[in-house]
């Protein structure tokens, strides 16, 4: 006999063979014993996860339901004139189908049903799909028809309201990896876990896929390495977008342009390792974001979530989506310079930037803070005063000493102190009265306005925190957990410091600030937006209220 490829070989003979479609075989093995199958069916989903193959089980249960000898048919060599196969792509105009339709006439040879199975149905013209739909709504009581297509929104509205529709997943990782394992056993293959995981992430959810590159791999020998899958679709290891990405991360940009260089030397695919350093990322969104909760999501060896988690544990989130923004947008300027190796290292040349210039903040001793906000003026004789329970005049700015060296700021004003996180050093507030919680929390909106006033997006992310806690001259606002991400968006050293200089201008001293996130937040009393809320059914986007 001649050589049956991977694909065919193992193609699922039962239900129970069909792997990772429970939720569709569990309903047609029931519809089966029960003799209560529909007219037509509808089968969605990408390539390679068993739409056809649960198509010609079905027709041949069907069939040996009836009594008769069809349950020794090989699905990989249909032979019964009972079981008709039309592919949608090279028939599909109307003359086709009225060929169809004078055939549907016809009993069952085997006295069983009459089972058609239209693979890529969404091929067919519209006068096809017109010609064919009466036939679909009433046909006769021994044809079913079986559709298989991997786009059904290019379907008629008409056809999918006459069809049961079963919508196949793509395959999880570790369902095909135990497939391929189970295959490897049988065909006496060795080969690494690792390469048949990467095996399992290439095929993208299809187990036709994944066969057809352990059917090609296994042609060279008994032996399956992952450097054989690196070098047979130029793959990048995944030690080397480690070192990568650790690089970026501290700041170190001749340890990414040897990375750089050492995968463009080897010759490989740089649009592969640009996509691949981008799926590294976003696991490390991942895991900065949901941690263990969303390891799931990550398929991956366990070395390497570790080595992705303490990547993540090093930088906020900010930085993350910074990188990934920057990396994404190189691709586009390598598809207009077509070269993906230069688009990478100005790519990480940016990233290096941005990273430089936060860090700078945070230590240069002479650079002069943004000035102090004042009342916008609408016209020269009267100032709008920013929203307040009560006018609150500005207390003069009295001398301070000189704060202990660390992250400063000085201007025309004083100096400016941010305080780190742990354990900071609070020194006393300078102006005319104390800080006090309750004061801050009713003046939150003269703040956050004032704030918007001179940079709209620190004000804007700032707004839904509240003040929750007063050291001394230390600040520190608290966000809910819905609102974690303005946390991570102005937890930077530049960020704070820009904030802390306005609320100094408008308080009248010299302040500290800080952010984090809390289970609880207090609320702020807005009574007549709580009513509007409530009338309209709406939200509150913002809640600076304009007080003339």
């Amino acid at each position: 006999m001649s050589y049956l490829v991977f694909a065919r070989k193992y193609r699922p003979q039962t239900f129970a063979d069909v792997i990772g479609q429970e939720h569709i075989t569990r309903i047609l093995e029931k519809a089966v014993s029960e003799g209560t199958p529909r007219h037509a069916y509808l089968f969605c989903g990408s390539r390679g996860t068993g739409k056809t193959t649960c198509a010609r089980i079905l027709a041949r249960e069907l069939n040996a339901r009836a009594g008769k000898d069809a349950s020794s048919l090989d699905l990989g060599l249909q032979s019964s004139l009972d079981i008709i196969e039309i592919d949608g792509a090279s028939n599909n105009g109307v003359d086709d189908v009225r060929v169809l339709r004078e055939n549907v006439r016809l009993v069952p040879m085997s006295g069983g049903y009459k089972v058609y199975i239209i693979d890529e149905v969404h091929m067919l013209s519209g006068a096809a799909f017109n010609a064919l739909l009466k036939t679909l709504e009433e046909p006769p009581e021994h044809v079913i028809f079986i559709f298989a297509t991997t786009e059904p929104s290019k379907l008629p509205p008409t056809v999918l309201s006459r069809c049961q529709r079963f919508d196949f997943k793509r395959i999880p990782v570790e369902k095909i990896v135990g497939c391929l394992k189970d295959i490897c056993r049988k065909e006496s293959i060795t080969a690494e876990d690792e390469a048949l995981s990467v095996i399992a992430r290439i095929a993208s959810g299809g187990m036709r896929d994944a066969l057809s590159i352990l059917d090609q791999l296994s042609s060279s020998g008994t032996q399956i390495t992952l450097a054989q899958i690196n070098d047979l679709f130029g793959l990048v290891e995944s030690q080397q977008l480690a070192i990568f990405a650790r690089a970026l991360a501290d700041k170190d940009m001749a340890g990414c342009l040897k990375v750089l260089d050492l995968v463009s030397e080897s010759g490989k695919d740089m649009r592969h390792f640009s996509s691949d350093i981008v799926q590294y990322f976003r696991h490390v969104m991942l895991l900065k974001v949901g941690g263990k909760d969303l390891e799931g999501l990550v398929d991956l060896p366990k070395l390497q979530k570790e080595e992705i988690t303490a990547v993540a544990a090093g930088q906020t989130m900010a930085w993350i989506i910074r990188a990934m923004d920057i990396i994404i947008a190189s691709q586009d300027v390598a598809r207009i310079t077509e070269d993906q190796r230069l688009a990478l290292e100005l790519a990480a040349a940016k990233i290096m930037a941005d990273v430089q210039s936060e860090s700078a903040a945070s230590v240069a001793p002479a650079r002069t803070a943004p000035a102090p906000v004042r009342a916008p003026v609408r016209t020269a004789e009267r100032p709008v005063t920013p929203p307040t329970a009560a006018a609150r005049p500005a207390a003069p700015v009295s001398a301070a000493p000189r704060p202990p060296a660390g992250n400063m700021l000085n201007n025309n004003k004083g100096t400016l102190v941010i305080a780190p996180l742990a354990e900071p050093a609070h020194e006393t507030f300078t102006g005319g009265q104390p800080l006090v919680l309750a004061d801050l929390q009713e003046r939150w909106n003269e703040l956050t306005f004032a704030l918007s006033q001179k940079k709209i997006s620190l004000g804007t992310y700032l707004q839904p925190g509240r003040p929750v806690e007063v050291s001394g001259n230390r600040i520190m606002v608290a966000f809910s957990q819905e609102d974690a991400f303005n946390k991570e968006y102005l937890d930077t050293t530049e960020n704070l410091i820009y904030i802390a200089d306005v609320f100094s201008g408008v308080l009248g001293g010299r302040v500290q600030l800080a952010v984090k996130v809390a289970s609880e937040v207090p609320g702020q009393d807005t009574p007549v937006a709580d009513e509007a809320v409530e009338m309209f059914d709406g939200e509150i986007v913002n809640e600076w209220i304009n007080d003339e």
